[in-house]
């Protein structure tokens, strides 16, 4: 029985011992630290995004909520104001749109974390209006390049087109001259009937 010790074969557990030794020394190679680097950036990436997202949702909440208390205390006067049927006429007349400062008592401007929720859907929804029209202005742009595209075609075809025509054809200048007989013809005629119907009108 013989051992197969071709170099092939020998060739990769070197360099597989050499990689352990390495590893063992505490070297890391840089294959490795890059892969490293790599895979970090991506969490956090993807940190960023979750977190953006969860900054939104708690906005969204935040007015969600307010609205709500609001609509079950409007619910609520409407409700009452229902029940009383004393009152006099005068005062069951009165809208139960809530006054601006009843407003102004519920939406406290000094309530810091609803105006950082309505800050943040209202940047969320800036961003979607101008991403929205960049779009279109896109789209704007894109439209008018094809036509100019198209354009530029036709006038290369039409240009081809009259390089083709051989202008010492003799049959081309008996048919241009045709064309030019008749053209001058009609505008004799036309000034001839100008003249008469002038010449009818004065007498």
């Amino acid at each position: 029985m013989g051992c197969n010790t071709s170099k092939e074969s020998v060739q990769p557990a070197v360099e597989e011992a050499k990689e352990g030794d390495s590893i063992k020394n505490g070297d890391i190679s840089k294959a490795a630290e890059n892969s490293a680097t790599k895979a970090e950036s991506a969490d956090e990436g993807k940190e960023n995004d979750a977190d953006e997202e969860k900054e939104k949702e708690a906005a969204a909440t935040k007015i969600q909520a307010a609205f709500r208390g609001h609509h079950a205390r409007k619910s609520l006067r409407v409700s009452e104001t229902a029940s009383k049927e004393t009152r006099t006429d005068e005062k069951s007349s009165e809208s139960t749109e809530p006054t601006q400062e009843q407003l102004q008592e519920e939406f406290r401007t000094d309530d810091q974390e609803l105006c950082n929720a309505a800050k943040k859907i209202q940047a969320t929804f800036r961003g979607h209006m101008s991403r929205k029209e960049q779009a279109a202005a896109k789209s704007a742009m894109n439209m008018v390049e094809s036509a100019t595209a198209k354009i530029e075609e036709k006038m290369q075809d039409a240009v081809q087109e009259l390089e083709g025509i051989d202008l010492a054809d003799p049959d081309l200048h008996k048919a241009a001259t045709k064309i030019q007989a008749s053209f001058r013809g009609h505008k004799v005629r036309q000034e001839v009937n100008i003249h008469s119907t002038a010449d009818d009108s004065k007498k």
